[in-house]
């Protein structure tokens, strides 16, 4: 980036690291259990990071990769063998090959809850099994897990105040009605386009203020809109828009939004910063 203003996504440099289990075991705790998998100080600290900040990176980690070769293993290491480290090296690529993970990748904190929550119903089958000798955790079917997450991912990681969102959006209001230029990702452009042509009409969208922007473009045809890479003045009273950092803190703000952003520059033959009319930028969309 050559704007000379760039900011951290914090996606590069993690706050937090768990082995993958722990990810689980911190939402057993959540829901009242005693897991054998994280410290109890530990998951409280994790899930109290994760509740208040909506930023936060985690890393997902195992030492599957770490076990050493046979021809450096003798009987009597055999004999000595950690077990328990053997059902926590499946408990962690078993949590890692349902979200689709592997060993070091990192996510937000939300992304990874809903994720978590839609691959994985209940800990039954990771954390326990009815094989001698695999039994594993004596409360993994006291429902603990599966209580949180019927609760969804508000129980568990940062939600944005309503009002702070209802504030965010009047402001943007004020702005689109009033600002003789409109700052917008080129490819809210195609989202607007969709909307209208699908199902939602002319009607307000819950998490930005899309409509309010056709409203102006309608009625002004000819206002300058200046296409802007990462989140826009339509992105302010969204759920996932962290005033802080002036980034997107949900599932598409990982890689999806941006890439749609820069596949419609290269599309339109633009780059960020380039400026239109509405009417102009609608006909080359």
């Amino acid at each position: 980036m050559s704007y000379g203003k760039k900011l951290s996504d914090g996606l590069c440099g993690p706050a937090l690291a768990l082995q993958a289990r722990q990810l689980l075991g911190a939402i057993c705790v959540l829901g009242g259990a005693d897991c054998p998998l994280i410290e109890k100080e530990q998951a409280k600290e994790f899930l109290a990071r994760i509740k208040a900040d909506p930023t936060a990176a985690i890393r997902l980690e195992s030492d599957a990769d770490t076990i050493p070769h046979y021809t450096t293993l003798s009987d009597k290491d055999y004999a000595a063998l950690n077990k328990k480290a053997v059902f926590n090296r499946k408990r962690d690529l078993d949590i890692l090959q349902r979200l689709g993970l592997a060993p070091g990748d990192t996510r937000r904190s939300r992304y990874l809850i809903e994720l978590l929550f839609k691959a994985i119903e209940t800990p039954d089958g990771i954390c326990a099994y009815d094989t001698p000798g695999w039994e594993g955790c004596p409360q993994v079917r006291s429902g603990a897990y599966e209580g949180v997450r019927e609760k969804g991912w508000k129980a568990v990681v940062y939600d944005r105040p309503e009002e702070e969102k209802a504030d965010y959006r009047r402001r943007s209001v004020e702005r689109i009605e009033k600002d003789g230029r409109l700052f917008i990702r080129p490819h809210h452009l195609m989202c607007l386009s969709c909307w209208l042509g699908g199902s939602g009409g002319e009607g307000l969208r819950g998490n930005d203020t899309l409509a309010e922007i056709y409203q102006r473009v309608k009625k002004d045809p000819d206002v300058q809109i200046t296409f802007v890479e990462g989140c826009c003045e339509a992105c302010g009273c969204c759920d996932g828009f962290h005033p802080e950092t002036s980034r997107c803190v949900h599932a598409c703000g990982l890689i999806r939004d941006y890439k749609k952003d820069l596949d419609v520059f290269q599309k339109l033959g633009l780059m960020p910063g380039a400026t239109l009319t509405a009417r102009e930028a609608f006909k080359l969309l």
